[in-house]
């Protein structure tokens, strides 16, 4: 048994997948599916059943999974231990973006972790919200920058701010909206985001606490996509309130003065790496960035 096998035992059980195993370890399939032929020869047991929806691990296989991720964490306390023991920090941290990396605050993240942390490089990943959090619960991200309704239970964070998100409708909708209210709104034609953002979660429970239906005319899952169109009079959206206001500035949004709603800015790393120095040195970077030392 083989450090190197654990390992792809333990991505194969959270990917459900060959394919995104083998992408994720930068491996070829062969040598996926030899790592668990082998394991499973070496303890005479089959982990994983074969399904249409991909790989599953057996009653066993998930027995032997948590063992395996207990020696994956063993194995990082030891590798965490001789980094710090080398003194300067060192290496590169893939972060994820779920928004403007203006809003995040990036450039003065970036520039605090050169002056604090010369040796410690960013990779910066933008993608959706919902993508980062997986990403992150998986160790396929050291970090990221994400939107939840509530506390999240599948990785830690800190709570970063309540970001503020207008209704916004084209500029020349505002005969229609300004004295509209969340019945009216209802009835207008709406751009939505995707089931697992945020802004859905919201949006469905300001309108179901109203017992209201909503015309969902399409769904984007882009905020430029978003503004594009609703600036060219498609519908309606949220977003939040820099990006509105820039829009109204320029000519192209209104924004419904009846009220807004809320979600929190959280920024994420995985659960019980709170004291891994990577981890740390981002944390302690962006509380900085973000004030909140």
């Amino acid at each position: 048994m083989e450090l190197y096998q654990i390992k792809t035992f333990v991505v194969v059980a959270e990917e459900g997948n060959i394919t995104r195993a083998a992408k994720r370890l930068h491996a070829s399939q062969s040598t996926i599916s030899l790592h668990i032929k082998s394991l499973e020869e070496e303890f005479d047991l089959r982990l994983f059943l074969r399904t249409p929806k991909g790989m599953e691990p057996t009653p066993e296989g998930k027995q032997l999974l948590e063992k395996a991720r207990d020696l994956l964490d063993c194995v990082e306390k030891i590798e965490v231990e001789a980094q710090s023991l080398k003194g300067e920090l060192s290496g590169v941290a893939r972060v994820g973006l779920q928004t403007s990396p203006i809003y995040l605050r990036t450039p003065q993240l970036i520039k605090l972790i050169k002056e604090k942390f010369p040796g410690l490089s960013l990779h910066l990943v933008q993608m959706p919200t919902w993508t980062i959090r997986s990403d992150i619960a998986a160790r396929r991200l050291d970090a990221g920058f994400f939107y939840s309704n509530c506390s999240p239970e599948d990785v830690d964070g800190i709570l970063l701010e309540s970001t503020v998100l207008h209704v916004v409708g084209p500029a020349s909708w505002k005969q229609k909206m300004q004295d509209a209210s969340w019945v009216d709104l209802a009835k207008l034609d709406w751009i939505w985001t995707p089931e697992e953002c945020s802004f859905n979660v919201k949006l469905k429970e300001t309108f179901s606490a109203q017992d209201l239906e909503v015309s969902k005319s399409m769904i984007a899952d882009s905020e430029d996509t978003h503004n594009a169109l609703v600036k060219s009079g498609n519908g309606i959206t949220v977003m939040r309130a820099d990006e509105a206001a820039d829009g109204v500035e320029k000519g192209d949004f209104y924004i419904w003065p009846g009220g807004h709603i809320e979600v929190g800015l959280y920024f994420g790393f995985p659960r019980k790496k709170e004291s891994d120095p990577v981890v740390r040195a981002l944390l302690d970077c962006v509380e900085q960035v973000w004030e909140k030392v």
